[in-house]
């Protein structure tokens, strides 16, 4: 992807998460993401096919991200693993909680769910874990944070993790 195309999708990116602090989602258009971006419908339309797509594709790159970050750091461990993630959303903590109110909660189970099976093949390859049970995890690590969001991160990553390891964790 060219430097000026992805500019454009951090503009428009950028523009619909300013919008996402000041009204709901659905009442967002692609105008007013392209108006407030400073970038033509045109140039909305060769970068996304929907509004939708934005956040599809902003949520991709997060989640490359993290595991890009577990990758540097050589962290092994789904307790490690779990901990950088849990640590991204205390780092950010306008982030989820404006996903959550823009109505995606399912979108970003679906993601996490995926990169939770992508995860656990490369680093966890041993436990060879059904769907299904790949499913149930990262609904039980979904719901633990989602819930510490609602509570604005008050319990601490540790309390968190050690839960987690006694009740969730694979």
């Amino acid at each position: 992807m060219n430097m000026k195309s992805l500019h454009t999708q951090q503009q428009i990116e950028d523009a619909l998460f300013d919008l996402l602090q000041k009204k709901p989602y659905p009442e967002i258009s692609i105008a007013e993401i392209t108006r407030k971006a400073n970038v033509s419908r045109t140039s909305f339309y060769r970068n996304y096919e929907q509004k939708d797509e934005v956040i599809a594709q902003f949520l991709a790159k997060q989640y490359r991200k993290f595991i890009a970050d577990i990758n540097q750091h050589n962290l092994k461990t789904f307790k490690e693993q779990l901990t950088t993630y849990l640590e991204f959303f205390k780092n950010n903590p306008e982030l989820m909680k404006l996903l959550l109110d823009a109505g995606f909660e399912g979108s970003l189970l679906n993601f996490q769910t995926h990169y939770l099976k992508k995860l656990l093949s490369i680093y966890h390859p041993d436990l060879q874990l059904p769907d299904y049970a790949i499913a149930y995890q990262s609904g039980g690590i979904y719901m633990l944070l989602v819930w510490w969001v609602k509570q604005n991160y008050q319990t601490s990553i540790a309390d968190l993790i050690a839960y987690a390891e006694k009740h969730i964790m694979l």
